[in-house]
């Protein structure tokens, strides 16, 4: 696999967990993605725009419905999570967001779009989610009394996040990371302002909304030009090491591990996820 590929996806992994964290200690998540990503979305909308009517890059019919697409999912995906994070705790959603996110990938990247894993690599992707899990049981949620709706939003999110991830990879292979990413995210952000205003809130940006934001759609142009070098099912596996940021903080600042056997747990889950990393690495 090539190494500017890991290091993207190392990126994408560190903005995305950063984000998440961000858009939790929020005391609104909902509102909070909301305008978040209206601001830069709408920017990253008109440059493209502005740049495919100056004649410097080309989008086809084919990668403008994708982008439609893409940008409708991560609307989706985006309104699902954070009413999944107003009802339940980050240690809850997150994990579990990230377990069936790269299941549902890796499904969809091997039957519907042909990829095949080579080598060592359906090791390494297999490690990577028995490391989530370990980092997290999913089912560890039900114990904790998460409501039925949470739960709900939350596989949403997961199975929404793949979809949305092999829809980019698709539109990336059309029509490049940077043109797709300004068609993806300038769709999201309209309908996101659409949404602000039938909730009647009002478009305004603060210096934390406009990072929360940057990190979003930066995390999102790294893993986009994953994509152009590598295959969605083992890009988004890889980006699921965002898991361990988001592990390591819920362990040492929010104190969530109470017992050595979760500290052994997070302490094997991070150790398989970085061999699987290897695995997929060396292919």
């Amino acid at each position: 696999m090539p190494i500017a590929a890991l290091l993207l996806i190392a990126g994408s992994a560190a903005a995305h967990a950063a984000w998440n964290i961000r858009l939790k200690g929020t005391g609104d998540p909902e509102t909070a993605a909301n305008l978040a990503v209206i601001t830069p979305g709408l920017l990253a909308g008109v440059l493209v725009l502005g740049a495919w009517g100056a004649g410097l890059v080309q989008i086809s019919p084919r990668a403008a419905v994708l982008g439609l697409a893409a940008g409708a999912a991560e609307l989706a995906y985006f309104m699902a999570l954070a009413r999944a994070y107003a009802s339940a705790p980050i240690s809850v959603v997150y994990p579990i967001v990230r377990g069936i996110n790269p299941l549902v990938a890796v499904g969809i990247g091997t039957v519907l779009l042909s990829e095949q894993l080579i080598g060592t690599q359906p090791w390494g992707v297999l490690l990577i989610i028995l490391g989530l899990v370990a980092l997290r049981p999913p089912w560890q949620g039900l114990r904790q009394g998460i409501s039925g709706a949470a739960l709900l939003f939350t596989i949403a999110a997961g199975a929404l996040s793949a979809g949305g991830s092999a829809i980019e990879r698709l539109g990336v292979l059309e029509a490049g990371a940077l043109p797709f990413l300004g068609l993806t995210w300038g769709v999201t952000g309209l309908l996101y302002l659409l949404v602000a205003q039938r909730r009647g809130l009002v478009w305004k940006t603060t210096p934390n909304l406009a990072l929360t934001g940057s990190l979003i759609i930066g995390g999102h142009l790294l893993v986009m030009a994953a994509f152009a070098i590598a295959p969605l099912s083992v890009v988004v596996p890889l980006r699921e090491s965002a898991i361990l940021l988001v592990s390591g903080w819920g362990l040492l600042r929010a104190r969530e591990a109470s017992s050595p056997m979760q500290i052994l747990l997070r302490v094997s889950g991070a150790v398989a996820i970085v061999s699987g990393a290897v695995l997929i690495a060396l292919g």
